[in-house]
């Protein structure tokens, strides 16, 4: 039995040798074919992008000029709206400043005004209330000389030897006190 297992194993290697290379085979010329569709592909894509990248470069060379100026005024106009800020803030600076010294300047004219004013009104008060507290002071004079008058007509002639307690003097701060009130 071990002389037919040997041969049969042998040619059961070799044919599965030959399936083994007939299918590499196949794969190599699947892989040139497909190679060469490649191949075609990409030359007709380069046919069609070697104008258009010729056309782009072309385009490229034209505008560099124009980008480059365009770049250069831009950092012209950049430059020059950065002084025209500069100018404006110290301008606005200025005016603030000045807008506030003569803000300080009007605010001290106007507490100097209304101080005037109320000086001014208080001797208006003064001088229009001075004589009608002199009226009162006068009025309240004659009325008490009245009183005492009526008062003493109604006694009889008592009154003519005053006793010491009826008289009352008065101190220095009684009398300065009643002046104020007069005053006022």
């Amino acid at each position: 039995m071990a002389d037919w297992v040997m041969p049969l194993f042998t040619i059961v290697v070799a044919v599965a040798l030959l399936v083994e290379t007939l299918a590499i085979a196949a794969m190599f010329i699947a892989v040139l074919r497909l190679v060469r569709r490649i191949d075609s592909v990409t030359e007709r894509v380069q046919g069609r992008l070697d104008p258009l990248i010729s056309k782009i470069q072309l385009l490229l060379d034209d505008l560099q000029p124009r980008i480059s100026c365009a770049v250069t005024e831009a950092s012209y106009l950049v430059h020059s709206a950065r002084k025209q800020s500069e100018r404006t803030d110290r301008k606005i600076t200025e005016v603030t400043d000045e807008l506030r010294t003569k803000l300080v300047r009007l605010d001290e004219k106007v507490a100097a005004t209304l101080d005037s004013v109320e000086v001014a009104g208080s001797r208006i008060r003064h001088a229009v209330l001075a004589p009608f507290r002199s009226i009162k002071a006068l009025t309240t004079g004659v009325q008490t000389g009245i009183n005492a008058y009526r008062d003493r007509s109604r006694q009889s002639d008592e009154w003519i030897d005053l006793p010491e307690q009826r008289i009352r003097y008065r101190s220095d701060a009684e009398a300065s006190e009643s002046r104020r009130r007069f005053s006022n």
